[in-house]
């Protein structure tokens, strides 16, 4: 395993953006197969395009700016461990999540050829509770990130942790607002 992890960190100080984009892309796609396969139960009606859009999502949009902007919050000047480590949780999740989950609804609905309204809608019903989720989740996993995780190894570490995140995107951004409607009536 260390020798697994000393070839990727090499990988990564070689080619960082293209080591994080195929890294990334790779954990997008085992999250939509999880989502599909496992919770979805779709078996031979694996949706392909599904899975490649959330692969275009992972590997060109979220792994370089992410990477980037963890490059970012390195660079802030706070000298106290613990005020930067909250600095930077803060920053990332009341910041940085709002925007990159926005950016990922209207990325998937616009690559599924959906018009603006559609996705305005798919904003309005879903920005806000996928938010409040994704702090649960991720405040207390950037926390350790932030504070433990060396800097090349953070995307690393935050796309571990979105496979189970990925799966739950995957299906949020793939559940209809109309179907949603129907269900809250039945569980209602």
């Amino acid at each position: 395993m260390a020798a697994l992890l000393a070839s990727y960190q090499a990988w990564l100080s070689r080619s960082p953006i293209v080591g994080n984009s195929v890294s990334s892309a790779v954990l997008f796609a085992t999250g939509d197969g999880i989502a599909q396969q496992l919770v979805e139960k779709k078996g031979a009606d694996h949706d392909f395009v599904r899975t490649g859009r959330i692969v275009v999502w992972g590997g060109a949009f979220f792994a370089p700016v992410v990477g980037q902007w963890f490059k970012i919050l390195q660079r802030l000047p706070i000298q106290n461990k613990t005020v930067s480590t909250v600095a930077k949780v803060g920053l990332d999740q009341f910041v940085f999540a709002p925007v990159v989950l926005s950016t990922f609804f209207t990325a998937m609905g616009l690559m599924e050829g959906k018009k603006f309204p559609d996705i305005q809608e798919k904003l309005k019903a879903d920005l806000v509770p996928t938010l409040k989720t994704n702090w649960m989740v991720f405040i207390p996993v950037q926390a350790v990130n932030m504070s433990l995780v060396p800097l090349p190894l953070r995307l690393l570490t935050i796309n571990c942790v979105n496979i189970p995140w990925n799966t739950y995107l995957s299906i949020k951004a793939n559940s209809s607002v109309q179907s949603k409607t129907i269900e809250e009536q039945v569980i209602y």
